[in-house]
């Protein structure tokens, strides 16, 4: 009897959280900022009780753990990363692009 009455206590704690916190696309945001700057003490209040209460920000975290882990493992961290060179233009496409956009002639 006492486990279904703390269910019930918990249920409605976290039902009136819900109602007063951001919602997940904000939450989701301050996530992403917290891998760049330090949060203040309110916003990681916040998103404690946000990730208590919504497992799909929960997992949002965890796999942005994961593959920031896993990026530091294989050395890919920073403006160092090296990326294949895209595709470009030529110079004659592009002209032509600029005169098509601009409504030009030949």
């Amino acid at each position: 009897m006492r486990i279904g009455w703390y269910e019930k206590i918990k249920h409605a704690i976290r039902y009136w959280l819900l109602r007063r916190l951001p919602p997940c696309k904000q939450t989701v945001e301050v996530i992403s900022q917290s891998f760049e700057r330090e949060l203040s003490l309110r916003e990681r209040v916040i998103l404690k009780l946000h990730l208590w209460i919504c497992a799909w920000c929960q997992w949002y975290l965890e796999h942005l753990q994961i593959m920031r882990n896993s990026m530091r493992e294989k050395g890919l961290e920073g403006p160092e990363m090296d990326f294949p060179a895209a595709p470009t233009l030529s110079l004659e496409a592009r002209e032509r692009i600029k005169r098509q956009l601009t409504g030009e002639k030949d």
